[in-house]
């Protein structure tokens, strides 16, 4: 039998960052909404455990979080790792986008239906919060208000009376950017505010990210693909620590002036995606997903 599911890939709407925990983390509130860009997972049954993927860059042993993912499963169901496993890459890495995460999470749910032990959030999501922060959001999807350190995930309702999903683009420069190098520079102990920004505008889609000083100063060339998003729309934001730039109403001649000035960039159109359609995207199916 061989399973396979998409990964989709996540956009901060706003990310506000307080002090350090106890634990060495730092205390967030985050609203997250997932995209269509996804990355695709193929697993079948094998006497031990193997990743590859397309993307040569990806790692392949213990220090992927898809392997990591297996691993864990195996061990908490007491079984064997025993699984072939391979990783399509679509979303840039080190981009903020949680695609490492994305596919840990949809990893868990194909290789839980694989090995035919338990699959769902409650069997799961003690798993997902060992392997990482972003990981417990990936298994719902859709949009959600996250907290704690981000393993806290509040999944808001799909609004019934929303016509269409929203249209971003992402501005993605040929470089990554380490999570852990962003939060060690970011210097903030500052009070998380009571709520988010986003909950209370109706004319923007995203909102504040604390991240974002610390991300130019880790990456001086950020600064000139900020100016140039702000030049293209006036709704933009870093998403989370990474170095991609999400853009929200952007005009056919803004995308095409943008793409002139960055030609060494990859610029990515999607949509938002509802929890409805996550679900049905993350779902392991036999063969290949569509």
């Amino acid at each position: 039998m061989r399973l396979s599911g998409l990964a989709p890939a996540k956009v901060n709407r706003e990310l506000r960052v307080g002090g350090l925990r106890p634990d060495g983390f730092h205390e967030i509130r985050s609203r997250i909404v997932s995209i269509d860009l996804a990355d695709r997972l193929t697993a079948e049954p094998a006497d031990d455990l193997a990743l590859s993927c397309d993307d040569p860059a990806v790692p392949s042993g213990d220090d992927n979080l898809v392997v990591r993912a297996a691993r864990l499963l195996a061990k908490r169901a007491g079984i064997r790792a025993g699984a072939r496993i391979r990783l399509e890459k679509r979303v840039p890495m080190g981009g903020g986008l949680g695609g490492g995460s994305s596919d840990a999470a949809a990893a868990l749910q194909i290789l839980a239906r694989l090995w035919r032990i338990a699959d769902d959030l409650d069997a799961l999501t003690p798993v997902a919060s060992e392997l990482g922060s972003d990981v417990p959001f990936f298994l719902t999807g859709g949009e959600a208000d996250v907290s704690g350190r981000g393993e806290r995930v509040l999944p808001l309702p799909d609004d019934p009376s929303a016509s269409s999903p929203v249209e971003l683009v992402l501005l993605v420069p040929p470089f990554s950017i380490s999570t852990a190098a962003v939060y060690r520079e970011y210097a903030g102990r500052g009070v998380l505010p009571g709520s988010l920004a986003v909950a209370s505008s109706a004319d923007r889609f995203f909102g504040p990210n604390d991240l974002a000083s610390a991300v130019q100063r880790v990456e001086p060339r950020m600064e000139e693909y900020v100016r140039s998003a702000q030049r293209a729309s006036s709704d933009v934001a870093i998403s989370g620590s990474g170095s991609t730039i999400a853009l929200h109403g952007v005009s056919p001649d803004a995308l095409r002036s943008l793409a002139g000035r960055h030609p060494e960039a990859r610029l990515v159109s999607c949509r938002t995606l509802s929890r409805r359609e996550y679900r049905d995207r993350l779902q392991p199916r036999s063969g290949d997903p569509s």
